[in-house]
C-alpha cells in the first residue's frame, strides 16, 4: 500500500510539473498578445482633426510612428506640453477630447499611438515603444510653440511603461502614471511565473528611482489586473513620488474627470510646468 501511495504521489507531482510547464510555455508564447491585444487589429480611419490639431507621422526604423498633436487652446508661446501613452485596450483617437480642460489651461498634448495599433507601423515591444516615444518627444521639442524644458509624460496602464522608460532617454520635467505596473517581471511573478520568461523587460520602479523630478501615481485600491502593491512599490522607489489611491478597479477609475484635471493641474503647477494660479 505504501509503495502504491508513493507511486500515486510521484505521478501527481509529475502531472503538476507538466501542467506548470505547459502554463509557462503558453505564457511565453502569447505574452505579447496578452500585453497588446489590439496590435494588428482592423481599425476604422482616424478621426478628422480641426486645424491647428493634426495627425503626425514620424519616421522610425520600422516605418512610421503615429501621433495626434492637440495644441493648447489658450497659451502664450512657447508653452508646456504633455506626451500621453494610452492603455493596451485603447487607441489614441479615443482620447482626442480627454485633455480639453488641460489644453484650456495652456498645455499642448501629443497622443502617441502604440506601434501596430490603429494603423501605426510596426509591432509593439520594448524596442519599438522606446523608439516611438523618443521620436515623439524629439518632434514635440522641435515645435516652436512648445517649451522643450517643460515637457512631461503621462501613461495609463501599460502606457506607463514607455512613459517611464522615456525618462532614461530624454529630459522630462515630470512624470504621471495611472494604474501602471512596477515592472513586467513583477507582473509575471504575480501570475506565479519566473521573470526570465518576460520578453519586454520594462522596469518602471527603477526608472522612477533614477528620475530626478516629481512623479504622480494614481491607482485603484480594488485593481485585480495590476495589484495595488505595484503602486506601493513605485511610491517607495523615490521620495519625490506622490501616490493617490482611488476607490476603483482597473478600468473604472475616474481618470480624465473634472477632479482628475484639477489634480493634474495642481501637480503641474507645483512643478513649475503650468503657471501659478488658475483653477
Amino acid at each position: 500500500m505504501k509503495s502504491r501511495g508513493r507511486r500515486l504521489t510521484i505521478a501527481a507531482l509529475v502531472l503538476a510539473v507538466l501542467a506548470y510547464a505547459g502554463y509557462a510555455a503558453f505564457f511565453y508564447t502569447v505574452q505579447r498578445q496578452l500585453l497588446f491585444p489590439l496590435a494588428g487589429a482592423p481599425h476604422p480611419s482616424s478621426a478628422a482633426l480641426a486645424a491647428p490639431a493634426r495627425w503626425v507621422e514620424l519616421p522610425v526604423s520600422y516605418g512610421r510612428a503615429r501621433c495626434a498633436f492637440l495644441p493648447a487652446t489658450t497659451a502664450m508661446a512657447p508653452a508646456p506640453a504633455l506626451l500621453f501613452f494610452h492603455g493596451n485596450g485603447e487607441t489614441a483617437d479615443q482620447h482626442l477630447n480627454a485633455f480639453d480642460a488641460l489644453r484650456a489651461r495652456g498645455l499642448h498634448v501629443l497622443l502617441v499611438e502604440l506601434p501596430g495599433y490603429a494603423g501605426a507601423d510596426g509591432a509593439p515591444g520594448f524596442d519599438s515603444l522606446v523608439e516611438a516615444s523618443t521620436a515623439a518627444y524629439d518632434w514635440l521639442a522641435q515645435q516652436g510653440e512648445v517649451d522643450a524644458a517643460r515637457i512631461v509624460a503621462l501613461g495609463r496602464s501599460i502606457g506607463g511603461a514607455p512613459a517611464a522608460e522615456l525618462t532614461r532617454h530624454r529630459a522630462l520635467a515630470a512624470l504621471m502614471l495611472l494604474s501602471t505596473f512596477a515592472s513586467t517581471a513583477d507582473l509575471a511573478n504575480d501570475r506565479f511565473l519566473p521573470s526570465w520568461l518576460v520578453r519586454d523587460r520594462f522596469d518602471t520602479a527603477a526608472r522612477i528611482a533614477a528620475f530626478p523630478h516629481a512623479v504622480l501615481l494614481m491607482h485603484g485600491d480594488r485593481d485585480t489586473l495590476i495589484a495595488p502593491a505595484h503602486a506601493r512599490r513605485m511610491a517607495a522607489a523615490s521620495p519625490r513620488t506622490q501616490l493617490y489611491r482611488e476607490a476603483c478597479r482597473h478600468n473604472d477609475c475616474a481618470y480624465f474627470s473634472r477632479d482628475f484635471t484639477r489634480l493634474i493641474g495642481g501637480f503641474l503647477r507645483a512643478q513649475g510646468v503650468l503657471p501659478a494660479g488658475g483653477p
